[in-house]
């Protein structure tokens, strides 16, 4: 059986150590995946990569990721969520290791999709563990701090992996998020050693599939995909519309990832004790990113970008927090792997889909303000898909049992 309702009382160690191994799993994870698209100056110019071929690494680790959720997802429904997190690191430990001797770019790319498909199949296991473990009323921020991983992971990544390798080689510099993820792998199969795996979700919940969460999916298609436009986009446009340097953009990515970081431990305390729904969050999130959005747009200022970037990273990055949640509750505790999966596969698939269209309209219009004002219009979509869901206009999974309370 899996985890009993947690009590009003002190959470106990056991608990404490999978919360922490969760926020552990999320952040080498994002390390060992996210942090590959910070050394990729220096793999073009070994392999000779055009911009083509930088930008696809990133687009392969999202590949392999989306190809992932829905299967680790129902996986993680039948057995240990530690387990599934500790052989989906040990994965991407191969998986760093085929980039580190990778003789050529084919190779290398093999290496950067098997890490994204195993970053993709640990997110199920890391939302069942603070899930089942966390009250209702406590749920939004722990399950924040955990989704901080993300941020967290990509940010040493930004901060670690291009200092070693400046001063020894890339080669080098993955062995180092390489070592990070084997050391919590093996953490993690050693704590679901003597777990039992938990009962099989019953046969009337074998059955559902991904158009049970077309709804929330949808919500997440759009603001995941105007998060990675923003995180891929940003620098470029700084520098060609607002004339700041190359460095000075890099830095405006960090003020984004700082506003997304404090935004996914906000949200979910707000809506744990000041909201009426966590829906309701979603909805403010969207309104946020959509302003956001227009002000970069329609202001080129590099004072009065900055306050903007940090608000840009506090709902289009911070949303997701809610959202995972959202899932995690709309279904019983054996269900929540599966739930959880399905959400990632909508927003994997926006990260994908989002950031290219609007490529493609920078290069056809040479306007960044119409991107970022179809950015804007993606954001109001998501608002308009989550006012439809709290006002129940369509029809969403119905909510999970009492313990949710």
């Amino acid at each position: 059986m899996r985890a009993s309702r947690p009590s009003d009382g002190a959470v106990g160690r056991s608990v404490q150590l999978e919360l922490a191994l969760a926020v552990s799993g999320k952040t080498a994870a994002a390390f060992g995946s996210v942090g590959l698209a910070t050394i990729t100056p220096f793999v073009r110019d070994e392999f000779e990569l055009s911009a083509f071929g930088v930008g696809g690494v990133t687009g392969l680790l999202f590949v392999g990721a989306l190809v992932a959720t829905i299967p680790a997802g129902r996986m993680t429904d039948r057995i240990p969520a530690s387990r599934m997190l500790g052989l989906s690191l040990l994965v991407q430990v191969l998986a760093l290791a085929i980039v580190a001797l990778s003789p050529n770019a084919a190779v290398f790319y093999l290496g950067a999709a098997l890490a994204g498909l195993a970053m993709g199949a640990g997110d199920p296991s890391t939302n069942v563990l603070v899930a089942i473990n966390v009250l209702r009323r406590r749920r939004g921020l722990l399950m924040g701090l955990k989704q901080t991983g993300f941020t967290i992971g990509g940010l040493l990544g930004g901060l670690v992996l291009p200092s070693v390798a400046d001063a020894s080689d890339w080669r080098a510099a993955v062995v180092v998020p390489l070592g990070v993820c084997a050391a919590v792998g093996v953490w993690a199969v050693a704590m679901a050693v003597g777990v039992p795996s938990p009962d099989p979700p019953a046969l009337a919940r074998e059955h559902r599939g991904r158009r049970e969460y077309l709804p929330m999916g949808a919500y997440g298609f759009f603001m995941a995909g105007i998060q990675l436009s923003a995180l891929g986009l940003i620098a470029v446009y700084l520098v060609d519309r607002v004339d700041l340097t190359a460095r000075t953009a890099g830095w405006a990515i960090a003020v984004m990832l700082a506003g997304g970081t404090s935004g996914r431990i906000i949200w979910g305390i707000l809506t744990d004790r000041v909201l009426s729904s966590r829906v309701v969050a979603l909805q403010l999130a969207s309104v946020g990113a959509a302003a956001a959005l227009l002000a970069i747009a329609l202001v080129e200022s590099d004072i009065a970008v900055w306050p903007v970037l940090f608000v840009l990273g506090f709902c289009a990055i911070g949303w997701n927090t809610v959202y995972v949640t959202v899932a995690a509750e709309s279904v019983a505790p054996s269900d929540v792997g599966r739930a959880t999966g399905a959400a990632l596969f909508f927003s994997y698939a926006g990260a994908l889909v989002v950031p290219p269209l609007l490529g493609v309209i920078v290069d056809g219009s040479d306007s960044w303000t119409l991107a970022w004002l179809v950015a804007a219009g993606c954001a109001l979509v998501g608002l308009v898909v989550a006012t439809l869901v709290r006002r129940g206009i369509v029809r969403r999974p119905a909510p999970g049992p009492a313990w949710l309370e």
